[in-house]
Order: C-alpha cells, then sequence, then structure tokens
C-alpha cells in the first residue's frame, strides 16, 4: 500500500511543475571564529618531517622527507611544504612565520578567546625549530630544500616520496641572502616575544639567532641566489622587517637609523617605498614595516605611507564587478587578505571606520558574499572549491588524469588563489592562478580574520579537534561521482520506493552530511526528490539547506 500511494505521487510531480519552493536565506554575517580556527588548521596539511603526523588534524597526513638535509650531512628535515607541491622555499616560509607570529603578537586575546592560540603556537613553533636546523653554524644558512624543477614532476603523497632530496641554496659569507635572512630574523624574533613567557630558553635562543641572521644580511646585503621560483626583487624591505622587531623586543634606538638608511633606498622600479601600490607579500614588507613604524613612532612619513597605499587600494585599485579588489590574477585573494590585516591593524591606530568596513567587505567576499556565492575557503559552509591545487589532499596520480577528480581529503581551511578580475572563478586542479593553496595565502587571511573576530564575530566558537575526513560530495549527489544529474535522481526515486535499501554514500562512516535530504528535514521522501528533479531541470539552481563539514544545518 505504501509503495502504490509513493508511486503515485511521484507520477504526478513527473507531470506537474505548479509549486512554491520557500527559499531561507542565510543569516547575517559570517561564523569568523570558525573560519580562523580553519585557516590555522590548514597548515598541518602542509607539515614536513618526521614529526608531520604529530598534532596534525588531517588523519591523512604523516612523517614524510625524513631524510632532508643528509646531501650536506646536516638534518634539515621539518618545516613546511610550500604550496600543492612539496619544496621548502625559505622566502615564502619565513613570511608565512613571520606575519604569522605578528597576527598572534596583536591578537593574542582574539586566539585565546576562540580556542586557537596552543595551536597557532604548536605551528609556529614548527617553523622555528626547522629556522633553527638550517642555521648549524655562524655565517651559514639554508634556505631552500628540494628542486622545483624536479618536484614538479611528481603528483602524490609526500610520504610516498622517499629519498634525499637536494639542499641547493645556502647563505655565507660568499652568498648573500638579505631578504630571507631578514625575513627569517624577523620570524624568530616574533617567536621570542611570543615564546618567552612559556620557554624562556627556547625564545632566548630563537632571538640569539635572530639577531645573528639580521647582521648576516646586514653586513653582506644582497639578493638571495634566484631560482625559477620566487624571484626576490627587493632585500632592503626585509631588513627593515628585521630591524623593527629586533626595535620591539630589545627597545634599542640604534635600529631606527638603520631602518630609515634601508627605506631611504627605491624600488626596484626605481620609486620611493613610500608611495607603493602594492600591499604585504614574501616579496613586499614594505606595508609591513610602514604600519609598525607609524604605531612605534608616529612619524608623519610612515603615516603618510599608510594613507597613500590605503587610499589606492580603497579608491582606486581595481575591483571586481562584486568587489573584490583584484591586485594581481595570481593569487587575488591573498593580496585582498594582506591588505585587509594592515588596514584593520592601521585601524587601531586611527580609528578610522572606513577602514574596518574594508578590511570586512574583503573577508567576507572570501568567505561567500560573492557572485558566485561560494566560499574561497575550503570546508566553510556548503559551497567551496572541490579541487584544490594540493597533492596530498588531491589523493590522485598523474595517472590517466585522475588528479583531475575532485580531492579525496577534505583540505580544511585552505584559501585558494580565488578569482579573475572579472570574479570568475574556474574550480579546476591546472588552473593555478585559481585553485593554488599556499601557505603565504593563509598567513595575511589568519591575520585579517583575527582582527575581524575582534569586532564582529563569535569569541567563543571550540574548534573541531580532528579531522572529520569528509570527502568532496556535495547534497544531491547521491551516487558520489562529483555530479548531480539524472542517475541520481534514479537512485532517490528506487531508495523512496524501497526497491534498494540503501544509499551509496550510507556505507561511509566517516561521511557526516546527509547527501539525499536535500531540503534539510531529516527525511527523505518525494519532496526531495520533486526538488532533486527541479534542480536537474535547471528550474532552480539551488537546494534549500545548506550543511557545514560535520552535517550541520547552516541556513
Amino acid at each position: 500500500m505504501k509503495k502504490t500511494c509513493v508511486m503515485l505521487t511521484i507520477a504526478t510531480m513527473l507531470f506537474t511543475s505548479l509549486f512554491t519552493v520557500i527559499y531561507l536565506s542565510a543569516s547575517g554575517g559570517y561564523d569568523y571564529s570558525t573560519a580562523l580556527n580553519y585557516s590555522i588548521i590548514f597548515y598541518d596539511a602542509n607539515k614536513c618531517g618526521p614529526e608531520a603526523g604529530n598534532d596534525n588534524f588531517f588523519s591523512w597526513r604523516g612523517a614524510c622527507h625524513t631524510t632532508d638535509g643528509s646531501v650536506r650531512g646536516l638534518d634539515l628535515a621539518g618545516g613546511f611544504h610550500d604550496a600543492g607541491d612539496h619544496i621548502k622555499f625559505g622566502l615564502p616560509q619565513a613570511y608565512s612565520a613571520s606575519v604569522l607570529g605578528w597576527a598572534l603578537y596583536e591578537y593574542k586575546d582574539v586566539f585565546d578567546s576562540t580556542g586557537n592560540t596552543d595551536k597557532l603556537l604548536s605551528t609556529l613553533k614548527h617553523f622555528t625549530d626547522y629556522f633553527l636546523k638550517c642555521y648549524p653554524e655562524p655565517g651559514t644558512f639554508y634556505y631552500q630544500v628540494s628542486d622545483g624543477q624536479i618536484d614538479h614532476t611528481y603528483w602524490g603523497a609526500p610520504e610516498e616520496q622517499t629519498g634525499p632530496r637536494p639542499v641547493p641554496y645556502v647563505a655565507d659569507e660568499s652568498n648573500p641572502a638579505s631578504d630571507v635572512l631578514g625575513l627569517t630574523s624577523a620570524a624568530l624574533t616574533k617567536m621570542y616575544l611570543n615564546y618567552k613567557n612559556i620557554d624562556a630558553d627556547y625564545a632566548n635562543e630563537c632571538l640569539r639567532v635572530a639577531k645573528e641572521l639580521y647582521q648576516m644580511g646586514k653586513n653582506n646585503p644582497g639578493h638571495y641566489k634566484l631560482g625559477a621560483y620566487y624571484r626576490s626583487n627587493s632585500f632592503w624591505d626585509d631588513l627593515a622587517w628585521a630591524a623593527t622587531w629586533l626595535y620591539v623586543a630589545e627597545n634599542d634606538n640604534s635600529y631606527l637609523p638603520e631602518i630609515d638608511s634601508y627605506l631611504s633606498n627605491n624600488t626596484f622600479l626605481g620609486q620611493t617605498p613610500f608611495e607603493n601600490k602594492w600591499t604585504m607579500c614574501w616579496d613586499d614588507m614594505y606595508m609591513a614595516v610602514f604600519c609598525k613604524m607609524a604605531e612605534l613612532t608616529g612619524e608623519q612619513k610612515y603615516i603618510n605611507a599608510m594613507n597613500y597605499n590605503l587610499d589606492y587600494w580603497m579608491n582606486s585599485l581595481t575591483t571586481t564587478p562584486d568587489g573584490l579588489r583584484h591586485l594581481d590574477v595570481w593569487g587575488a585573494l591573498r593580496y585582498a587578505s594582506a591588505e585587509a590585516m594592515l588596514a584593520m591593524l592601521y585601524y587601531e591606530q586611527t580609528g578610522n571606520e572606513s577602514l574596518k568596513e574594508f578590511a570586512k567587505s574583503q573577508i567576507d567576499y572570501a568567505l561567500g558574499d560573492n557572485k558566485n556565492n561560494m566560499s574561497y575557503l575550503i570546508g566553510f559552509g556548503s559551497n567551496y572549491p572541490k579541487h584544490p591545487h594540493h597533492r596530498a589532499a588531491n589523493g590522485y596520480t598523474y595517472a590517466g588524469g585522475e588528479n583531475s577528480n575532485p580531492a579525496k581529503h577534505l583540505l580544511v581551511g585552505a584559501l585558494v588563489g580565488g578569482p579573475d578580475a572579472q570574479g570568475n572563478y574556474v574550480d579546476d586542479v591546472n588552473l593555478f592562478q585559481h585553485t593554488e593553496v599556499a601557505i603565504d595565502y593563509n598567513a595575511g587571511f589568519v591575520g585579517a580574520l583575527a582582527a575581524i573576530t575582534k569586532y564582529y564575530g563569535n569569541l567563543t566558537s571550540p574548534p573541531p579537534t580532528s579531522d572529520p575526513e569528509l570527502l568532496w560530495y556535495e547534497v544531491g549527489d547521491i551516487n558520489l561521482d562529483g555530479k548531480i544529474d539524472t542517475t541520481d535522481l534514479v537512485l532517490m526515486r528506487r531508495y523512496i520506493l524501497e526497491i534498494i535499501d540503501k544509499l551509496p554514500y550510507e556505507d561511509m562512516d566517516n561521511l557526516r552530511i546527509p547527501i539525499a535530504d536535500v531540503n534539510g528535514d531529516g527525511y527523505i521522501n518525494s519532496t526531495d526528490y520533486m526538488l532533486m528533479r527541479r534542480y536537474i531541470l535547471e528550474i532552480i539552481t539551488e537546494f534549500p539547506v545548506e550543511y557545514d563539514i560535520y552535517g550541520n544545518i547552516v541556513n
């Protein structure tokens, strides 16, 4: 009797489309506290070394590259993979640790209140433990492990990439590297400031090495050896950044004329750095220096530099039709996030509400306030990229083009590169400009999110403690093939008619999203079938329910 009634209901729906669907709108604002936690968690996916699996959110990550440095008779295991690849580049790694350390230094109350301090400190110490290894003796600092040309021919898990790796570059008397030495010095100084009340001995060691690296860069000025990746265009900004934080740590006024001396040099474009239209990034720390020095000294030249840059970003820079300040096609969101962090830090100094509003608009854009209604922070919300350019999360190899499949593992907290200048995003693992993720992308994003959380967020959201191990399947994708089509509709129909006892995803213990319950009422019935059919016929473009990665309804 039940089957007959259901069959009549379905038959009726197949010939009728005159009904109304009520969509629930998402509540105003975003859960910034959760987004902040996710953005820190991402770093676990890029951990390297024998302890990579320790204190790691992701169950699919473990020890890797345990013999790094052996080709030079050293232990250089540890640190972080750069992006979707497994190289350990010195410049973006030092930049990431420096900016993350700055975020913790300025917003520790936020990290404390959201339960994220311990995790961020653990991440920072994984950085600085590696930096200390890279300085085996005075006057010698190793700043890269692996070679980009070799590494990029491999697509697979880092745990399976065994054997010794090259260590191509070193800074010493014969090889200047003021840029990477300056950034690393700043990262170590901030670790001293953030850790001195936790482990004074470790903090003091970080400060000692920070001072020696700064002296190396200062006494032998020059660019680090240029490879095919992360070409450095300036080192004066990095030395100024290092000196700024040594001044903070030691309150030694002798650093101030040195900073002024570095900033008197024009940029590689022949322009004064005080009229800078770029933003904070691994190759340009001028704005970070100006922001901190404006706070420390109150000097008008630093204030003018900040006002010039922020006015350009807020009023003149190319903006996508849906609101993103678009500096560059490669990793647009990293730049907007970094500028948002600077804007919030400068807001703390000036109280200018327009800075806070600007920063929030850019972070909200990344979290879903865009024409694609997509969160560019993976795992946040219900619509986010499925094809991040990240080997470990992808879970496939190059064989047969399998790496183009939706990633096997959920790369929680990774900020993708983002859209083009028209706001268009292509979720394709091979389009690096859009789908690449990297440790430097997330650094400024963490800082900006901490500031936004302070003013707009819920400071009591508890962070998750383990990887939910969800796969990349959306509501409606019942057969788990990465698309929603008539096959899914047939499976739902057979399930409702009790021709089959369960749906394919029900065998997956780690999949918490109720894929077939597309209206979120807790049942799978004719209402869900009706909505599925209208979706496939493109009468509707979305379902009236969204789930987070734990299966909770978010609208």
